[in-house]
């Protein structure tokens, strides 16, 4: 498998995701509140709130990620 290709030096470049980091700090910096899977996006975006599956995050928590990051 490719395991085997990376022992025997058969790849330069390893290329890999890491999908939901930024949601993962965004908790982190403020507040996420649970929620329901059932909780129509539409209607919590028209409220200034975000949904990541049962995780409802307010807007302001993506603002306060962007101005954690930016000096980055």
């Amino acid at each position: 498998g490719p395991r085997c290709h990376l022992h025997l030096g058969q790849v330069d470049v390893l290329v890999t995701t890491a999908g939901g980091v930024e949601e993962d700090l965004i908790k982190c910096l403020a507040p996420t509140y649970i929620g329901d899977f059932s909780l129509r996006g539409q209607e919590l975006r028209q409220s200034g709130i975000n949904r990541i599956g049962n995780l409802l995050v307010p807007n302001d928590n993506y603002c306060k990620f962007e101005d954690w990051l930016m000096p980055i």
